[in-house]
């Protein structure tokens, strides 16, 4: 079992993976059968390379978003857990896919929220990870409300 001080750190250098688009490295803090809980999303996205694509495809629709992670608005961890709430930003940039299959073109507009993660480790790496964000302020401020 990892201390809470490298979970962590582990959380911290996931953090920077995503910013830096280094996919082994986010690969490596997700466990392999991982579920991710995004809001509004019907049921978890499962596995490690699942996630990873959801990823990719996150940064085609906004190239130069990032997680404000250094440091983190709170950032605490008890026991297996860690949360985080970083400061999230990025620009609609390119073309985004509803659920049902509609391409909604690129606004140029940028969004700022407040992002959450509350992530339970095991052995280093992510086997939950709970990701909060205000997705109706997002889609106001990118123009799509």
């Amino acid at each position: 079992m990892s201390s809470v001080e490298e979970n962590m750190r582990l959380m911290q250098t996931l953090d920077d993976a995503w910013n830096a688009q280094d996919w082994a490295t986010f690969e490596k803090r997700h466990a392999k059968d991982v579920d991710v809980f995004w809001p509004a999303q019907a049921d978890p996205t499962h596995g490690r390379h699942s996630h990873k694509d959801e990823a990719i495809a996150f940064f085609k629709i906004f190239p130069d978003n990032k997680v404000g992670n250094r440091p983190y608005k709170i950032f605490f961890g008890q026991g297996d857990y860690t949360c985080s709430v970083a400061e999230f930003t990025g620009t609609f940039k390119g073309p985004m896919t509803t659920p049902d299959g509609k391409v909604i073109p690129p606004t140029g507009k940028s969004f700022k929220v407040e992002f959450c993660t509350v992530a339970h480790w095991k052995n280093g790496e992510i086997v939950e990870e709970k990701l909060f964000y205000d997705k109706i302020a997002l889609m106001q401020q990118i123009g799509l409300m």
